[in-house]
């Protein structure tokens, strides 16, 4: 008989994905680690290329009235896949997109040197798109659209725990650690903001919940 092991998402996941975790046949457990609040800003009609850091970006930018007939057609870079497939449903010229912004950051300082940047993010983002950008004298102006907020809670051993994000990974730790979690995390940019061994690290092969799913599916198979 295979013990059953605990599993944590420090996020709350759709219908159809916690379904798919629970399949496995081991004791699932949910709870979201952080939120985000759309917080007020400003836009003024410029010539800058807009950079989306986030889904989160694109909704709290979206929230603004009247925003949509101000950026239709804008062109814009953004992180993210879901991110780029959410700018096209709003309108907007989606020029490229890489996983993570310091890809996204040195495709900008090989192909668009001489463009200016508009960056709407969240308070709790990533410092290498600006620093890079900034290094390379390309003007880039940051804009704040949401806050993360972290929701930090003790909740015990896990044996498998799944992180979304940096910001999901700080509060979990504030009243939990890792020892002898195995951590499966979205991409890149997560993992290397847990401070453990790297064997005790999975890093889905695409940044989608359905590819970390697939990855704790493939190491409990390998373990069976």
């Amino acid at each position: 008989m295979k013990s059953v092991l605990k599993i944590l998402s420090t996020k709350t996941l759709s219908k159809t994905q916690k379904s798919r975790i629970i399949e496995l046949g081991h004791a699932y457990t949910e709870r979201n680690f952080i939120e985000t609040k759309t917080v007020p800003f400003s836009y003024e009609e410029n010539n800058s290329t807009l950079l989306f850091s986030s889904q989160n970006a694109v909704k709290s930018v979206y929230s603004k009235p009247g925003i949509n007939t101000i950026l239709k057609d804008k062109k814009c870079y953004c992180v993210g896949e879901k991110t780029k497939n959410l700018l096209l449903e709003k309108g907007l010229k989606v020029t490229h997109f890489e996983e993570n912004s310091s890809d996204l950051a040195y495709f900008i300082t090989k192909k668009a040197k001489n463009e200016r940047f508009l960056f709407f993010c969240g308070n709790e983002r990533r410092p290498e798109l600006e620093t890079i950008l900034k290094k390379e004298k390309i003007e880039i102006e940051a804009t704040e659209v949401y806050q993360t907020i972290l929701k930090p809670k003790k909740m015990g051993f896990f044996n498998v725990i799944l992180f979304y994000s940096p910001s999901g990974v700080k509060s979990f730790l504030k009243h939990n650690s890792l020892d002898q979690s195995l951590c499966v995390c979205i991409g890149e940019t997560t993992a290397s903001s847990i401070l453990i061994p790297k064997e005790n690290i999975l890093i889905a092969p695409k940044p989608t919940i359905e590819h970390m799913i697939y990855t704790i599916k493939k190491q409990l198979h390998t373990h069976d």
